[in-house]
């Protein structure tokens, strides 16, 4: 009867801890399209664990999600965009990375432009990172 209980005991710290871990804080990732002359911007963004899918943004709007990072603090996100309207120009970045950040909550934002991408994290100016690659 003694094993039982502690057995339990283990078992629902174990559980416990590990849904603790995982969501601790929030972090998001936002992806905006600030385009000119009405262009689209394609965003598909994935883990290891998750592909969130492409997703068709007009000028003005962002796409966000957020997540909790992982136990082992290995969470990683990656993100393409293409312009559109014939999405020949392109670009692949890491959008997240957990050592990104030592606080508990980040918050990451890129900004599609005409001559590149932009990277903003918890509110500091953005910042260009990157240049659009040619036609695929």
């Amino acid at each position: 009867m003694n094993n039982l209980f502690i057995l339990s005991i283990i078992i629902g710290l174990c559980i416990g801890l590990s849904n603790g871990f995982h969501m601790i804080g929030e972090s998001k990732v936002v992806l905006s399209n600030q385009l000119e002359h009405n262009k689209l911007l394609k965003v598909h963004c994935r883990s290891r664990d998750d592909d969130l899918g492409e997703h068709i943004l007009k000028i003005g709007q962002d796409y966000e999600f957020t997540f909790g990072d992982n136990i082992w603090q290995t969470t990683r996100f990656s993100c393409q965009m293409d312009q559109g309207p014939n999405f020949k120009h392109h670009q692949d970045f890491v959008a997240y990375e957990t050592s990104w950040s030592k606080a508990l909550e980040a918050s990451c934002k890129w900004i599609a432009k005409e001559d590149g991408i932009y990277f903003s994290q918890d509110g500091i100016p953005p910042t260009k990172k990157y240049q659009w690659d040619g036609p695929h």
